[in-house]
């Protein structure tokens, strides 16, 4: 089954001699290699049905990625579901998609914020155009108003300048206190019927609506 396939190698999932499934790169000069597998393969497919609580773990997880000096650049399709419930950026994922490039170029914090508002509502922020149709006074459009302090930190790391920008270690941090704070809520205020991966979290019908951009 083919995963990857790029302009020097391509990747396929293969079945071993144990049974168990396995990636295998293959570049163009006949080189091959067994590359780390994701059953889950990666976060595109939860675009519009990622919830507050999943959306903090991917950023705590991509935080703690970069602040170690990850380079793989961060956007959907590179922040793969590892078989822990964990997430991790894919270590062959070198693209730069315009929809998560910030308006000087690729930023990983930029970058994060415009992943998550992708996951959380489904659509990329300014209408596909990415830091491409950002200018200085370009506000940043909010995503919902039940889940203001996600909102905000994306918002913060979509800022037009990058000195305005939270750091990794800032962003690592508020995502741990956001973790815990969703942690304690009483069970009896979550929702009577929770999909998987939806904790704790308390919504109405309209509320779980997308703010109008603005």
């Amino acid at each position: 089954m083919l995963i990857h396939q790029g302009e020097k190698y391509t990747i396929h999932a293969e079945r071993g001699a144990d049974g168990t499934l396995r990636a295998l790169k293959r570049g163009v000069d006949g080189s091959c290699r067994e590359e780390k597998f994701y059953p889950e393969r990666d976060c595109s497919a939860m675009a519009g049905d990622t919830d507050e609580y999943t959306a903090w773990e991917i950023i705590r997880d991509i935080a703690a990625q970069l602040d170690e000096g990850c380079l793989v650049p961060v956007e959907p399709s590179h922040i793969m579901i590892a078989g822990s419930g964990s997430f991790e950026l894919c270590e062959w994922s070198h693209s730069h998609d315009p929809r998560f490039t910030a308006p000087e170029g690729y930023e990983p914090i930029w970058a994060l914020g415009a992943s998550i508002f992708y996951l959380v509502l489904g659509c990329p922020v300014f209408q596909g155009g990415g830091g491409a149709y950002q200018h200085a006074t370009t506000p940043v459009p909010m995503m919902r108003r039940n889940a203001s302090e996600l909102s905000a930190l994306v918002g913060k790391c979509l800022c037009f300048k990058p000195s305005d920008r939270p750091s990794v270690k800032e962003i690592k941090a508020a995502a741990e206190e956001a973790l815990k704070r969703l942690d304690s809520v009483p069970p009896a205020r979550a929702l009577k019927h929770k999909q998987p991966g939806l904790r704790n979290a308390v919504d109405s019908l309209d509320s779980l609506w997308p703010e109008k951009m603005v």
